[in-house]
């Protein structure tokens, strides 16, 4: 248990030093920095929407595609 107490310390002491080395070395200033963050959270957002688009597209075909050869399939089926 000690062990466990010792280890969660080093994780937390290890983090609040990596946060504070970066703020120190940031290359920007916060609002600056805010700005980017959010620039890059819209260019996601519009990118990851792009994608699911273009997946429901291409689903939506192959179920299209899907439904043409179990019509066919079927024709083929009662001529036989």
């Amino acid at each position: 248990m000690k062990r466990l107490v010792t280890d969660v310390m080093m994780l937390v002491g290890g983090g609040v030093v990596g946060a504070g080395l970066g703020l120190m070395f940031a290359p920007h200033s916060g609002a600056k920095s805010r700005k980017k963050i959010v620039r890059m959270g819209k260019m996601m957002s519009n990118k990851s929407d792009r994608m699911m688009r273009d997946l429901s597209d291409r689903v939506s075909d192959l179920a299209d595609t899907m439904q043409g050869m179990s019509g066919k399939a079927t024709r083929l089926m009662r001529i036989r």
